[in-house]
C-alpha cells in the first residue's frame, strides 16, 4: 500500500474529521482556500475568492450561509463575504472606506458581524443587515478588546 502525503488529501481528511452542523468550514489547503462539508462529510465545495488568491472562512449559519474574509485582488487586500445557502455563491460585503474588511460571524437571520479598517489607523465593528444588507459601523474597539488580541 503506498501512502501519498498531500496538502490537498490531507485538507480532505481534516474537513471529513472535523463537521459542525451542516458543514464544516475551514481555510484548508495549499491554495489558501474555504471549503464547505455536506452534512454526510461526503460533498466538498470550494467557497473560491472574491477575485485574489485566497480565502477564510471563519463563520457559518444552520442555512449553511458562510462569512469570512477574501481578498479581492492579488496585492492581498480582503473584503469580508457571506454566501448563499449551503455555502453557494460569494457576495463581497464591501468596508467602510479604509479598504479591508473581515467577517467573523453569522446568525440564522443572515446579520454579519465583522470588523474594517476605516482609515486613520482605526478599526471599527460593523454590523449587517439580514442576508448580509447593509454594514453599519457600530464604533472602534474598546481597550480591553485591543488587549485582548482583536484587531
Amino acid at each position: 500500500m503506498k501512502i501519498t502525503r498531500s496538502p490537498t488529501i490531507q485538507s480532505l481528511i481534516l474537513a471529513a474529521g472535523l463537521t459542525i452542523g451542516l458543514g464544516f468550514v475551514s481555510p484548508v489547503s495549499a491554495q489558501v482556500r474555504s471549503y464547505i462539508v455536506d452534512s454526510n462529510g461526503k460533498g466538498l465545495t470550494d467557497l473560491g475568492t472574491l477575485g485574489g488568491r485566497a480565502s477564510a472562512a471563519q463563520g457559518i449559519n444552520d442555512a449553511g450561509r458562510v462569512v469570512g474574509g477574501s481578498e479581492y485582488t492579488v496585492s492581498g487586500l480582503s473584503h469580508a463575504f457571506i454566501t448563499g445557502p449551503n455555502g453557494v455563491g460569494l457576495t463581497d460585503l464591501g468596508d467602510l472606506g479604509g479598504g479591508v474588511s473581515n467577517a467573523y460571524g453569522i446568525n440564522d437571520a443572515g446579520q454579519v458581524v465583522g470588523d474594517c479598517y476605516t482609515g486613520a489607523r482605526a478599526w471599527h465593528a460593523f454590523i449587517t443587515g439580514p442576508n448580509g444588507i447593509g454594514m453599519t459601523d457600530i464604533g472602534t474597539y474598546s481597550s480591553a478588546a485591543l488587549a485582548a488580541g482583536a484587531h
